[in-house]
């Protein structure tokens, strides 16, 4: 996740994260187009044996909400934190953009 230090500075791979999602973009495309991926892509894959589901916890924001467009309740979560400017009082997550108000911690911001 990159963090916004201050309007000249970030600290965070933002290219690379860029390019992880262009990535899933494309293999999503394919898939929803009915394209799955070839015997020669899926053997150069990494093997998992045995394998099963986990779960992984991602930053998000929690706070007192005003004026969510879908979310009802004095405190909402958001969905997981790409960019994180708290400095210049904004967060960018999967959806949407917030703007920051007070930290509940002060370590946060």
């Amino acid at each position: 996740m990159p963090i916004i230090v201050d309007r000249h500075a970030v600290a965070g791979d933002v290219a690379g994260e860029i390019a992880r999602l262009e990535s899933l973009l494309v293999d999503l495309e394919r898939i929803g187009s009915g394209k799955l991926p070839t015997q020669e892509e899926l053997a150069g894959a990494p093997l998992l044996d045995p394998f099963g589901f986990g779960t992984r916890e991602l930053p998000c924001l929690i706070g007192g909400n005003h004026g969510h467009p879908l979310l009802r309740g004095p405190v909402i979560k958001t969905t997981e934190v790409w960019v994180f400017a708290p400095n210049l009082g904004w967060a960018r997550t999967l959806s949407r953009f917030y703007r920051l108000g007070r930290a509940a911690r002060p370590d946060i911001g």
